[in-house]
């Protein structure tokens, strides 16, 4: 009578495992493909030299002298980038002269980062991570 209650003691937990396991595994079709394209925007009143510094399409970096502001760049990554970043600094400007990141995700902005000219003239800003 003991090692029946047991063996169904144990068919019981083992089946409640097994339901659990399952309940809680991830679907087999695949997730609805995730927004991958990605446009960086620059505005500002910066004069001095700018360069913006961000992940490539396949996840390597780029530099980029900005020229004229507003600027922009558009990426669609590679289903193999997990993450991507710009980064700007700028040099030769005057204190208090200004530029704003703006990452969009598709249509939507994931982000809006500022960032002012010290008394040297120069910044260094980077904008948050964006994850696919």
């Amino acid at each position: 009578m003991k090692n029946r209650f047991l063996t169904i003691l144990l068919f019981s937990i083992v089946g409640s495992c097994m339901f659990l396991i399952q309940a809680c595994s991830k679907p087999n079709d695949p997730p609805a493909a995730s927004i991958r394209t990605v446009k960086y925007e620059v505005t500002g009143n910066f004069s001095g030299n700018l360069i913006a510094s961000y992940t490539t399409a396949a996840g390597g970096t780029a530099n980029e002298t900005i020229t004229a502001l507003p600027w922009t760049k558009e990426v669609t990554y590679q289903n193999t980038v997990t993450a991507a970043i710009i980064a700007a600094s700028g040099n030769g400007g005057t204190a208090g002269q200004s530029i704003t990141i703006v990452v969009k995700k598709g249509t939507t902005t994931v982000s809006t980062t500022p960032a002012t000219a010290i008394a040297s003239g120069s910044f260094t800003v980077s904008s948050p991570v964006v994850r696919f």
